[in-house]
């Protein structure tokens, strides 16, 4: 029995850490699930929108859909989350980008036909180059309203902590990749194996423009206690908006849209901040 007992513990091990060395190995597939496929002109999605090139400080050409503003209007600089692309959320940038609010909708390396591998400091240095790009568009920081979803919330704030802009946009953040893993794979050493670690939760005391974040009770991606504990981290000024419709991808066109609208125009008012 002894004997037995031996071999089926020993048998679990192999399957543990043979289940662990998978989860190391495949990581970047499972943080990262890019969508292959090219890019489309974006001008019959989103009106008034083109394709233009961001060119990274490591000297790759990403793709990315622009849409201008319109006398001088804001314009929201959107960082999308780990799924898709931005042409999956094409039907969400045509309700964002109206009337005189412009639009940036960066696509990162290795999505879409975009050349390169994510990682945490890659998606950073592309939304670097993002706002390179509007500044030679002579778009005023004053006009730019950072807009992070779900993954993009971290480099969100990596970026407002680097560039002056009017406000942040949280949509669905998290403390930490570790954090939201560790719930998902409570029987795994996730925090030991993963390499990109994207820790809001440790950054986001430095920030230095008004913050909203979004979030509903019904997120079951990102626990929406962890987004709470992100607000609560940041300094003022801020404010949260917590809905119990909708899901962890679709807070805009569940009453966030308004309140998203209502943000932008109130930072972006001369004088507001």
């Amino acid at each position: 029995m002894i004997r037995y007992a031996a071999i089926i513990l020993a048998c679990v091990i192999v399957v543990y850490l043979f289940a662990a060395g998978f989860l190391y190995i495949r990581q970047d597939r499972l943080v990262f699930p890019a969508e292959a496929t090219p890019l489309d002109d974006p001008a019959a999605l989103i009106p008034g929108a083109r394709m233009v090139v961001l060119h990274t400080r490591d000297n790759l050409d990403l793709k990315a859909y622009y849409r201008p503003p319109a006398d001088h209007g804001p314009v929201l600089l959107y960082l999308h989350g780990n799924a898709g692309s931005i042409a999956s959320r094409a039907h969400r940038f045509a309700l964002m980008a109206q009337g005189e609010t412009g639009l940036l909708a960066v696509e990162y390396r290795g999505y879409a036909g975009n050349p390169g591998q994510p990682s945490e400091d890659g998606l950073a240095l592309d939304a670097e180059a993002a706002m390179n790009f509007l500044h030679g568009q002579d778009i005023a920081p004053g006009q730019i309203v950072l807009y992070g979803e779900s993954l993009g919330t971290n480099v969100a704030v990596r970026t407002a902590l680097a560039f002056p802009a009017a406000g942040l946009v949280l949509d669905a953040p998290y403390t930490s990749i570790a954090d939201v893993a560790a719930s998902r794979y409570p029987y795994m050493p996730v925090r030991l194996l993963l390499r990109n670690r994207f820790d809001t939760l440790g950054r986001i005391a430095g920030l230095k423009m008004p913050l909203l974040v979004m979030r509903t009770l019904r997120d079951g991606t990102v626990p929406p206690t962890q987004s709470l504990s992100v607000f609560k981290a940041a300094p003022e000024p801020k404010q949260i908006w917590t809905t119990q419709h909708g899901t962890h991808s679709t807070l805009i066109e569940n009453g966030g849209l308004s309140v998203v609208m209502a943000f932008i125009a109130k930072i972006t008012t001369p004088g507001a901040h």
